[in-house]
């Protein structure tokens, strides 16, 4: 409830701000995509009524426009998108959020070397709903119609084939969630299910309420025979830190502080944005301790929950304190940090100890979708691109940091995409093309 609390008045003093009551006036906002939520920079803002000049956003998808008579109404244009108009009564409301459409006219063709064909993994009158690799095996979450609903179907990895399924019409499935050590659970309204595949078979060994599910809020994120890894976000997600802990005792599933601070444990190095810090900090009206440290112990009762809030943030706080993006993998013996914060690759040891880093730069382009994909059978990681015509896929050199050839995916928005054995894994929904199901497909990338 403090969390709670602190966050609404994190909104409301942000959004109320100063007052005026005459123009001119400033507003500001933010432009995402209404699928991904991801920010959209330089999109193209006008005014139909010529009461502002035009802008755009910028790289981080935030806009500032100064109005200088009411009414007005702003139009938001970016190409692949459907333009949208924000009409603009009163000056009572001066933040604002606007989500961009992808559009459904088909977009010009263009002559690309580097394509590779994508096949079509499951086709069967299902719209798979989501996917996990379990074993060897692709385990899917399928809906056929309003009749026989959905159904859980297993597929042989190599040869594609259906070696299990199982109706689910009798309850309403939310998705599919994997332990870091391969688990596999079907996520209901109320429960987890633990998933099985024995011969041609699937059960459910074990139920249990999601109040007391351990993979909901903090999922381990990597496991070795010696440690479980968790990653940890404070100060509503302008820092984080990794943390491995013996396996002897699964911190997951203890409840009391006591017994976790009891588990032998090892913290990789603090990641922060330390000027957000301060500005959320100044933004919610506390005040730093007298030396100045925000990491100082002896703080008061409102920075000390500031300090462990994890990430509740939405509409256009979210654009303006955006998440840190710094996931982990592990190599071999080492564990690499995609730290794109302060755009390195960290290698660390399996106790958070630090080896080496190299420099990155592939993130700094407003196509990059801020996602890293690591293929943990062939040991290499991907990164993907937006571009007018679809996505491309780009290999990072570990050695150096450097992205390799693009491979174009030649599809729009593909959904729930996955790196395993050298292909690239994906839904598409062929929205142009009428077709409403959501197809499994994959792309050979290396």
């Amino acid at each position: 409830m403090k969390i709670l609390k602190l966050i609404l008045t994190l909104i409301l003093l942000f959004s109320l701000g100063k007052s005026f009551t005459q123009t001119p006036f400033l507003i500001q906002g933010g432009v995402i995509d209404a699928q991904t939520q991801e920010t959209l920079p330089f999109v193209n803002i006008t005014d139909i009524e010529k009461n502002s000049k035009g802008t755009t956003t910028n790289g981080e998808g935030i806009f500032q426009i100064e109005i200088s008579k009411l009414p007005t109404t702003l139009r938001f244009s970016f190409i692949g998108y459907e333009s949208q108009t924000l009409e603009i009564k009163n000056d009572k409301t001066r933040e604002f959020v606007i989500e961009l459409k992808p559009s459904t006219e088909s977009l010009p063709e263009i002559s690309v070397n580097a394509k590779r064909k994508i096949d079509t993994v499951f086709f069967e009158p299902y719209s798979i709903v989501d996917y996990i690799f379990f074993e060897n095996k692709i385990l899917l979450l399928a809906h056929r119609n309003s009749i026989e609903k959905y159904t859980l179907i297993a597929l042989d990895e190599k040869t594609q084939e259906p070696i299990a399924e199982y109706s689910l019409k009798h309850q309403s499935p939310k998705g599919l969630l994997q332990h870091c050590t391969g688990e596999a659970f079907l996520i209901t309204e109320a429960n987890a299910h633990e998933i099985s595949i024995d011969s041609n078979d699937i059960t459910f060994p074990e139920r249990i309420l999601l109040d007391d599910f351990y993979l909901i809020d903090h999922p381990c994120v990597l496991a070795t025979e010696k440690f479980f890894y968790f990653g940890r976000y404070f100060y509503q997600g302008q820092a984080m830190r990794y943390t491995a802990y013996t396996r002897n005792s699964n911190p997951e599933k203890d409840t009391t502080q006591g017994v976790i601070d009891s588990i032998e444990k090892y913290e990789f190095p603090l990641i922060q944005h330390e000027d957000n810090i301060v500005r959320l900090i100044e933004e919610v009206g506390l005040q730093l301790p007298w030396s100045g440290d925000i990491w100082d112990r002896n703080i008061n009762d409102g920075l000390l929950t500031l300090k462990e809030s994890d990430y509740h943030l939405r509409g256009i706080m979210k654009i303006f304190y955006p998440k840190l993006n710094a996931p982990i993998f592990q190599k071999g013996n080492e564990f690499i940090v995609f730290n794109h914060f302060e755009s390195e690759l960290q290698f660390f040891t399996e106790k958070g100890d630090s080896l080496h880093s190299i420099p990155i730069d592939y993130h700094k382009t407003r196509k990059w979708k801020k996602q890293i994909f690591f293929d943990n059978i062939q040991q290499r990681a991907y990164t993907t691109f937006n571009t007018r015509w679809g996505e491309v896929i780009q290999e990072i050199n570990i050695e150096d940091g450097k992205t390799k050839e693009a491979l174009t995916i030649d599809l729009a928005f593909i959904e729930k995409a996955k790196v395993r054995n050298g292909f690239l894994y994906f839904l598409y929904k062929d929205t142009w093309g009428g077709e409403r199901k959501r197809i499994l497909h994959r792309m050979k990338v290396n």
